[in-house]
């Protein structure tokens, strides 16, 4: 940097502007030598944004071997859903969001076959401007052998966070 000829430098903001989650700003570090500055923000924007659903489908209590899919819901225009698993940094992102009719959208996420490792809690995010939506409620996936036929899951009362039609979406390999 440049000293002003004092031997002390004074910058000084000249201008802000927000773009979406960019910040940008013009700082001038001298007489004529302004510079821009730039600097991304995340923001969880609580409260402004509907919480988001999620459901499984065909249960929370899958028999190992066998698939479910995972479906998250939020208002329209939502840009990505994210699927995450409690306590593990693990999760998927999934931009295919299908508009379900005026109001709503939804992003489907698919393991193709349980084992012990996909048990555990899952919750949904989206993003949507201006922000990250708050969490959804967890939603808490069983794999056990079930009783009898080990063709159709048990389906536990209170297994859906949400409602369940849509169209497939993403992948989500168990972790």
């Amino acid at each position: 940097m440049r000293s002003s000829g004092t031997g002390a430098m004074s910058p000084h903001l000249t201008a802000l502007l927000g773009l979406g989650n960019w910040v940008v700003g013009i700082v001038l570090t001298g007489p004529s030598l302004p510079v821009l500055c730039l600097a991304q923000t995340i923001h969880t924007w609580e409260g402004a944004l509907p919480r988001p659903s999620i459901s499984a489908e065909p249960g929370t209590v899958i028999p190992p071997g066998r698939p479910v899919t995972f479906q998250c819901r939020g208002p329209v225009g939502v840009y990505v859903f994210r699927l995450e698993r409690e306590d593990r940094t693990k999760y998927k992102d999934s931009y295919n969001v299908f508009q379900l009719g005026p109001s709503e959208s939804e992003a489907r996420f698919h393991i193709d076959s349980v084992s012990e490792d996909s048990a555990g809690s899952y919750r949904c995010i989206y993003y949507k401007l201006p922000g990250w939506s708050e969490h959804s409620d967890y939603l808490e996936l069983r794999v056990k052998e079930t009783s009898g036929d080990t063709d159709s899951p048990d389906t536990e009362p209170g297994s859906s966070a949400g409602t369940v039609p849509g169209t497939e979406a993403s992948g989500f390999d168990a972790p």
